[in-house]
């Protein structure tokens, strides 16, 4: 479906954060560039923005700016760039008063450069209470970081401080604002802030118009968030190009996490304990019918722990196997690794071993013309040491991904996801 385009075409981006409190995962940069799927959360932004008709940016900037002026240049996606440098800090407001100079138009946008919420800005246009300043609210439930902003029927009536709300709408960092507006509240000095000192002050004396939302929201301030947009911005698998591998293809997958759900701090020992992902038995039939090979490759580390044994591992696969051929598809062979962390030239991935062997069962096997699919950093460098193309489902709660790391092809959120 086609997108509908904003009659607004030019954007303020607040883009000069520094993200203090990502710096365990985003060091010494802008806030707005820290990488997501390897691109900058402010390209993913301007991508989103662009595609909703929006044609020229006003990227305000402070915090080691030149970062995202050698990054971005004076175009993007045939937009043009145009840099509001602020030489110290000027607070929100004073941002928005300084990049709002360099606006040609009367009406604009204003994002926040590290929140996206996926609205239709021709809708909010639209359907918005329009007044000179306007504010996207955005439906949350179960939160403690955001103030709740209350209305009536014609206008914004109420900023509350943050505290648990069960419900609740939010401001989600995208205003329309008519050039009258600024030039009728903004203050004279340059230092001020856009909540506290025009949104909180006014709100009582001035109609403050909103639109409300329940689109998807993030906000990238902290690193839980941060690393929950790697799905948001996920180049999730694109089916036709998946598909379209050729049937010589061989599809590798890990087992734990990708097939069967994990046993949290603990080892599949038994078949009673295996529990199929949902969407998993039908995703590997369907790739079974296409696919030259399927194979299985897993870490097994609790054998080499005394944990269970590895008949007790082969009665898991046994059943795994049968189970999928029921369902119409297929395992060409499993290998297992046994060995633990600490052995030395052990055979656990991202070790190539498991593969090795596995050509050597297979001598057709191509492995530049192979897929591995797996839930762990180690799978996907297992599949890059190898030249396989990578297929991440990074779903395990026991590990953080540094997705400035290692780059893969597709991320997807199970196996389903191949399906059509």
């Amino acid at each position: 479906m086609k997108t509908e385009k904003t009659a607004i075409k030019e954007a303020i981006i607040l883009a000069g954060g520094k993200g203090t409190r990502l710096q365990s995962v985003v060091n010494d940069l802008p806030k707005p560039m820290a990488p997501v799927n390897g691109k900058p959360f402010l390209w993913h932004l301007m991508q989103f923005l662009s595609h909703q008709g929006i044609s020229r940016f006003i990227l305000s900037v402070g915090y080691k700016y030149e970062s995202i002026q050698n990054y971005f240049g004076n175009t993007f996606n045939g937009a043009e760039i145009v840099y509001a440098i602020e030489k110290e800090p000027l607070g929100t407001g004073g941002a928005v008063k300084l990049a709002a100079s360099y606006v040609n138009d009367d009406k604009f946008w204003i994002i926040n450069g590290d929140t996206f919420v996926g609205i239709s800005f021709a809708e909010f246009e639209k359907n918005c209470l329009c007044n000179d300043l306007s504010l996207a609210l955005v439906k949350m439930k179960n939160f403690d970081r955001y103030g709740v902003v209350e209305t009536t029927e014609n206008r914004i009536s109420a900023f509350k401080e943050k505290e648990f709300h069960k419900e609740g709408y939010i401001n989600a960092g995208v205003y329309l604002m008519n050039k009258q507006f600024a030039q009728n509240y903004f203050p004279e000095e340059n230092k001020f802030s856009f909540e506290q000192d025009i949104l909180e002050k006014y709100v009582s004396q001035i109609p403050i118009g909103y639109y409300k939302t329940e689109a998807q929201f993030i906000d990238i301030g902290i690193p839980e968030d941060y690393f929950a947009a790697q799905f948001m911005f996920s180049n999730n698998l694109n089916k036709e190009k998946f598909w379209h591998l050729p049937e010589t293809t061989t599809v590798f997958l890990d087992r734990d996490g990708v097939i069967n759900k994990r046993k949290p701090g603990g080892y599949i020992k038994t078949s009673a304990e295996f529990e199929f992902i949902p969407g998993a038995k039908e995703a590997i039939a369907k790739m079974s019918k296409k696919f030259r090979r399927i194979i299985v490759v897993t870490n097994q580390q609790g054998v080499g722990k005394g944990l269970m044994t590895a008949e007790d591992v082969q009665e898991v696969n046994d059943f795994m196997i049968n189970e999928i051929k029921q369902s119409g598809g297929r395992i060409d062979a499993v290998y297992n690794c046994f060995d633990l962390k600490s052995k030395e030239d052990n055979c656990r991935k991202p070790s190539p071993k498991l593969a090795i062997k596995a050509k050597t069962d297979f001598p057709e096997i191509d492995f530049n013309n192979s897929v591995i699919i797996g839930d762990s950093i180690s799978d996907m460098e297992f599949g890059k040491n190898l030249g396989m193309k990578t297929i991440l489902i990074p779903d395990k709660e026991e590990e953080k991904f540094d997705y400035t790391k290692i780059e893969v092809d597709w991320r997807i959120k199970g196996l389903k996801d191949v399906l059509y």
